[in-house]
């Protein structure tokens, strides 16, 4: 046993206050029973839906019930639900979790200071997240919010994560010459490129793959939009020996070919994907790996790639991408000021900026950006509604039918964002911009001329607005920019371009 992790593993679930029992009115929703999603109705039709015991019950006792007559279809998921009255556990998990740690070797040992874990519920104050998951597949969601807790406490889990993991955290690099091409704050380049296939998504795909197979899962089912993401998933479930389902949208498999080709050499089995519209992008992804999940509730784990979805899956995404952000406070402690003066990540679902931004969220003084695509702009333009199981920002047209996105990166092109963003978002706490194909393609030149540096396309969205900001704070100040990861899918699409 490894005594550093004996911290994490004593503070990792404390101050846990459950919900009291209730049952709750609710309109405009409507259940898809035996389907794989919650949509919203027309306000003609009324839903009355009623919760059972908090998440520490069974999941048998844990049923939503309700009755719709609608069939299921994604594209009436935009509408948002009206406020619930009262208290439902269903909708919400008032736990809270604070980590504490000292600093040896290890990269789970990287954790300093307090984190807790967001409580997201539906509400008047904070009407996001929740838990609109059809009855289905309830019983999967009740098994991983009580097996998270119990297997994350264990000292075993976070050896077996130090075994797969890298040794030692990303480099918190120098850039030099951007910083003086900016002329203004030094600018650090946090260089998740250098994970294995260039996936910032590492640490929550590692970790949960870990915790599917201690639950007995006996395949995995992801979304992905970069292929980069699924070759890392397909490997890791290859060496774990579980059984790997990729669903990719029609669009992004014909632009992936080699990375596709990639996934499936390793094992994994490709699932293509269209919305209703006939687009095949990220959102056609997550939509049919939550029907596949529905399909093999019994024997699947949902991977899910950023912070979306119903409760818990997206606490399980930002738990374990803290320790990007956790890793970025310590490494910058070491060679500069204790705290950056601004931080900043492009966001497409969410996975950088929820792993980057909750490290800093309670401090003021290091202001949070993110930089959308132009024509993914969810947290710029979007509304609140109902999709993919949990109440965020979405693109919806004024019938709440959703609207089709737009961006040179795949990870980028999607209409909706995590809960938790879409929060900060209200709050005023995170500064959100844009940024046009061609400011990424930019963006690319800049970081591969003056640094040597070949990222995605995604990071890409981000670096005009890192020199910007540079230029506005000024010398002595610092500005960490991270880099999401190379991928040479986005090399060849530049090329192409």
């Amino acid at each position: 046993m490894l005594p550093s992790l004996l911290p994490l593993r004593d503070n990792l679930f404390s101050q846990v206050d459950a919900p009291a029992d209730s049952g709750i009115d609710i309109d405009k929703i409507a259940h898809t029973s035996g389907g794989p999603l919650v949509c919203v109705s027309t306000p003609s039709v009324q839903r009355y839906i009623t919760s059972q015991p908090h998440f520490s019950t069974s999941c048998s006792d844990r049923a939503v019930r309700a009755h719709s007559a609608i069939p299921p279809s994604e594209e009436n998921q935009g509408t948002t639900p009206s406020t619930a009255t009262g208290s439902c556990p269903i909708f919400s998990n008032s736990r809270t979790t604070t980590i504490r740690s000292t600093t040896p070797p290890l990269p789970i040992t990287q954790l300093s200071g307090t984190f807790q874990v967001p409580q997201i519920c539906i509400k008047n104050t904070r009407p996001y997240g929740g838990q609109f998951a059809p009855e289905s597949m309830m019983g999967f969601l009740c098994d991983l919010t009580s097996n998270f807790e119990a297997i994350v406490s264990e000292p075993s889990f976070w050896e077996e994560y130090s075994e797969f993991c890298r040794p030692r955290p990303t480099e918190l690099y120098l850039a030099q010459e951007l910083t003086r091409e900016a002329g203004g704050a030094t600018i650090w380049l946090k260089r998740e490129d250098q994970n294995e296939y260039g996936t910032h998504k590492a640490r929550h795909i590692t970790a949960q793959l870990l915790l599917a197979r201690r639950m007995g899962r006996l395949e995995v089912v992801a979304d992905c939009a970069s292929a980069k993401h699924g070759i890392f998933t397909a490997d890791l479930c290859r060496r774990l020996g579980l059984g790997c389902v990729i669903a990719m949208g029609d669009d992004d498999i014909s632009a992936q070919p080699t990375g596709v080709r990639n996934m499936r050499d390793l094992g994994a089995r490709i699932i293509s994907a269209r919305a209703p519209s006939g687009k095949g992008t990220l959102r056609a992804a997550i939509t049919e790996a939550l029907r596949y999940l529905v399909s093999h509730y019994q024997t699947a784990y949902y991977l899910i790639g950023g912070p979306l979805g119903p409760s818990p899956l997206p606490r399980l995404v930002r738990t374990f991408q803290a320790l990007l952000g956790k890793e970025v406070s310590a490494q910058l402690q070491e060679i500069a000021d204790p705290l950056p003066d601004a931080v900043i990540t492009a966001i497409g679902s969410g996975s950088g900026a929820v792993g980057l931004f909750s490290t800093f969220i309670n401090n003021p003084s290091v202001r949070l950006i993110g930089v959308e695509a132009t024509n993914a702009a969810t947290i710029t333009h979007g509304e609140r509604g109902v999709l993919h199981g949990a109440h965020t920002l979405l693109l919806q047209d004024e019938d709440g039918q959703i609207l089709d996105s737009h961006s040179i990166s795949p990870d980028m092109n999607i209409s909706t964002v995590g809960p938790e963003i879409a929060e900060w978002k209200d709050s005023g706490r995170i500064e959100v911009f844009t940024a046009t194909d061609t400011d990424a393609l930019e963006g690319f030149r800049m970081l591969q001329q003056q640094e040597g540096i070949s990222t995605g396309l995604d990071s890409a969205h981000a670096v005009a607005k890192t020199v910007q900001l540079s230029q506005e704070l000024g010398p002595g100040r610092n500005v960490v920019l991270l880099v999401t990861g190379q991928d040479m899918i986005d090399v060849n699409r530049l090329r192409e371009v």
